[in-house]
Parts: structure tokens; sequence; C-alpha cells
């Protein structure tokens, strides 16, 4: 029986904390018509599949929901801004995480590591995720792993929300940095995490 890699608890919650707290989460920012970059208005809201992970009842899809506009112009549908990288089928911290953990792994060891944090991918997606991506992926050391920052800013943001409240499409805009101007910022929540995990130890 093949051995199961080993990973820290702590690195097995903070992943998945970070891929399933966005459950349900709204993208309704518009951008300008991609095609011609006319004026948009609303058109209806789509469901997206964020992440596949592991739940107690079988697999389970993580589904947020994106906001769709039709241009006055030329009659384009387009999207939202949301988490999502081009030509990508799952959000965008998965996609960070696939091409962090292949520096330093195979894709089979990639795809194994990225099940034992309750994520449901294997070798090949993997795989075929590293060659359509090339993007280089801000991460940090985490018990001798390394995580994108993406996925250590989503999880502090799901884990520190006021549970009263909804998490907002915007602020999971900036950590899974699709807004550039919070890459500095979200590195310093990352070094928070590290520092914490690290500092009794």
């Amino acid at each position: 029986m093949r051995r199961q890699p080993f990973i820290s608890p702590i690195i097995a919650d903070l992943v998945y904390q970070a891929v399933t707290g966005v459950s349900g989460v709204q993208f309704t920012d518009p951008l300008p018509c991609p095609n011609c970059m006319g004026m948009v208005i609303s058109h209806d809201m789509k469901q997206r599949r964020f992440s596949t992970v592991y739940a107690p009842e079988g697999e389970m899809h993580i589904y947020v929901y994106v906001k769709r506009f039709h241009c006055r112009d030329c009659g384009q549908l387009c999207y939202a801004k949301a988490p999502f990288y081009e030509k990508s089928r799952f959000g965008s911290p998965i996609v960070d995480l696939c091409l962090s953990l292949s520096e330093d792994h195979t894709f089979s060891h990639a795809a194994a590591l990225m099940n034992r944090m309750g994520i449901v991918i294997n070798r090949g997606t993997v795989r075929k995720t590293v060659q359509t991506h090339s993007h280089e992926v801000r991460s940090t050391d985490l018990f001798g792993m390394k995580l994108p920052d993406s996925v250590l800013a989503l999880s502090t943001l799901v884990t520190t929300a006021d549970p009263s409240q909804p998490i907002r499409g915007c602020d999971v805009l900036r950590a899974c940095r699709i807004d550039a101007g919070y890459l500095s910022e979200g590195h310093l929540v990352s070094d928070r995490i590290h520092n914490h995990y690290w500092s009794d130890r």
C-alpha cells in the first residue's frame, strides 16, 4: 500500500479553510467590455466552481457567484472581476497552489499533497495547470512547505471574518492578489501567519 504524504494538520486546516470559506461569495464589480471597452449593463448572475473538496459526505463543489454584464455598444457578454485566471477551471488560489508545490515536487506528489489538504485533484490536472499558467507565485515557507501568499491571505480573511456579515468579493480579490495594489499588504498578512505558527516552536 502506498504511504500517504505527511501534511501538518495546521497546513491542511489552513488550506481547507481558504478554499471552502468563500462558498457563496458574490463578485459584482464590472469591468469595461473586453471587446470594445464600451459601457456595460447588468445582465445576470452565474454560478462558478471555485474548488472541489473532500467532505464527510463525499466530494463537494464550492461555488461562488459572478455577475455578468451586457455591453451596450457591441452586445458582448462579459464577467465581473473574479478570482479566476484565464483558461482556468477553478479559483486562482488552487492554480497558485499547483504552481507553488510543483516547484519542489513531482506532479504526482503535488496532487497527493493537495489531496491531503482536502482538495480533489489529480496528477494530470496539476500538470495541465502548470503547463497553462506560468506566472510567478509569491510564497511563504510554513513547516517546510512553500504555500502561496494568496492561500495564506485568503485563509486569514476567512478565519477572521465576522460570522454575522458575508465575506465581500472585493476582499477575496485582494487576498487572491487580483488587485495588484494589495501585494505588499497581503505579504504582511502571510508574514503574520508565519510568525504566529513559529513563535512558540
